[in-house]
């Protein structure tokens, strides 16, 4: 079973002009909340596609719920929301973002 989670990422002041704005995770359920893949969104709205090709994950650690995304412990800079497959495979396919970069709930 998957989860998919769309986090903003509020840079306060962006290093890189490729540091992602959004990120897209597909977040396996059965394997402890490890990321399968995720999708880096560019200010520009290009999407740089991450597969774990490797382990089969893309993520060190578990990623966390929406709820704790969103709480106190991650800081203003980080919301997150549940997003639908056919979202992040349409981003995933296309290389191209097509949503809000900012967070709007």
């Amino acid at each position: 079973m998957k989860e998919y989670i769309k986090l903003y990422w509020e840079h306060t002041s962006p290093k890189e002009k490729d540091e992602p704005v959004v990120i897209l995770y597909e977040v396996d359920l059965s394997e402890e909340r490890y990321a399968t893949r995720s999708v880096d969104i560019c200010a520009d709205r290009r999407a740089v596609n991450v597969e774990g090709k490797e382990f089969g994950f893309v993520t060190e650690c578990p990623v966390p719920a929406v709820d704790e995304f969103n709480s106190d412990e991650y800081g203003a800079e980080f919301k997150a929301c549940l997003i639908t497959e056919e979202e992040f495979e349409r981003t995933w396919e296309s290389g191209v973002y097509q949503c809000a970069l900012f967070f709007n709930q």
